[in-house]
């Protein structure tokens, strides 16, 4: 049998691929001698900060101390300076594609094994600045948007603030004495105080570089929305299901689904007027309206009757949001972040549909590839958990 040569050429769309690459800034300057391994990022619409944990590798010979992770101690007096780090991912398949920022924030811990060549770190997102700080000022007789840039702009970060609202129920009012000290107050972080705050104003609090955001939820009929979109194919129509996912998992909770009624209760001190509102599938109303439904009540100190409906509408759609969970595993897409929105089309179920992104965690290796982990649920314009609402 004679040698033969067979050349077989296929051409490929350059959408059904992509070749992620990733590096590492710190205050503001390309670490190159540091190769990225492995990476985590895990980035939510949930009350708290995005997390980043990176194993680098580099070769101990030719890449010598001082490191930038190893800042000197500092002098009697003064406080180890904040280390900048910055991710960024690029699409090589994509000819031209610019640098994107996946994460920005402070260095939290370092681990360094110099016999192998890694060192592995631990970051968390600007809003880490928040949470570090102690509630110190009083900061009284301001309106919820003064109180939010105070205390952002306090913290040494820049405010986006965009909402209004009147004075802030009995913070201001004849107990401030009390809840201005910050030995007695309640809200014992500055991201305490920011979060109870934006909750009032059903507003969302979150870290845009050292930019702190607090702006009312995104809705999906906004102009700037972003959208994803994913198709299923099913068995019927090619033999088998076909889809653009590593894994798909649609869950509901039926208890959930059953009825749920938000009961809010309220008492003004100074004007010494009693408030209170149940809110459920069928409206707001002065009683239960639905008897054999799952009842949820909360107690909020000086709070109108006007202020005590809106709580109660963020608070029912904030528990409403997890009758609906869709999972995914995919291909990892630099662009996708909570706060966008997901289509799922073709399933034939009543999980088709656009749903918030909820939370993404972002994973890279070189067994793996990149993929994310999607949760998506219906918010639009809700709260999210881990509020202040003793």
């Amino acid at each position: 049998m004679s040698d033969t040569n067979i050349t077989v050429t296929a051409a490929r769309r350059g959408s059904d691929w992509s070749t992620p690459r990733c590096r590492c800034l710190v205050n503001g300057l390309e670490q190159s001698g540091f190769g990225v391994v492995t990476l985590n990022l895990q980035s939510t619409r949930y009350a708290r900060c995005d997390t980043l944990d990176v194993t680098f590798s580099f070769d101990p010979a030719t890449t010598m101390p001082p490191y930038w992770f190893d800042v000197a101690d500092p002098a009697t007096g003064q406080t180890l300076p904040d280390i900048d780090v910055q991710l960024q991912m690029q699409d090589a398949e994509n000819g031209g594609a610019q640098w994107a920022t996946i994460f920005a924030g402070i260095l939290d811990h370092v681990s360094l094994t110099p016999h192998r060549g890694q060192v592995q770190i631990q970051c968390r997102d600007y809003l880490a600045k928040l949470m570090d700080m102690r509630v110190q000022e009083a900061w009284l007789n301001l309106t919820g948007p003064e109180l939010m840039k105070a205390v952002i702009t306090a913290a040494g970060l820049t405010p986006d603030v965009q909402f209004s609202a009147g004075m802030e129920g009995q913070f201001w009012q004849i107990e401030h004495k009390r809840q201005s000290s910050h030995g007695q107050t309640r809200f014992q972080t500055a991201f305490d105080l920011a979060r109870y705050v934006a909750n009032g104003a059903n507003c969302d609090l979150y870290a845009d570089g050292r930019t702190i955001v607090c702006r009312p939820f995104p809705s999906a009929k906004s102009d700037n929305s972003v959208f994803h979109s994913l198709k299923y194919i099913p068995a019927d129509a090619v033999g088998y299901p076909v889809i653009a996912a590593v894994d798909l998992s649609m869950e509901r909770d039926y208890q959930t689904a059953k009825g749920i009624v938000v009961h809010c209760m309220s008492w003004d001190s100074k004007q010494r007027i009693a408030s209170e509102t149940y809110f459920s599938a069928l409206g707001p109303s002065q009683k239960n309206a639905l008897q054999n439904g799952t009842l949820h009540s909360f107690r909020f100190p000086g709070l109108k009757q006007k202020q005590l409906e809106d709580k109660a509408v963020m608070l029912y759609r904030q528990i409403v949001a997890h009758e609906r969970t869709i999972s995914l595993t995919i291909p990892g897409s630099i662009h996708l972040a909570p706060r966008q929105f997901f289509t799922l089309a073709g399933t034939g179920t009543t999980w088709d549909g656009t749903r918030d992104v909820d939370a993404v965690t972002s994973s890279l290796d070189w067994s793996g590839g990149y993929t994310q982990t999607v949760t998506l649920r219906t918010r639009d314009t809700s709260d999210q958990e881990g509020g202040e609402y003793d």
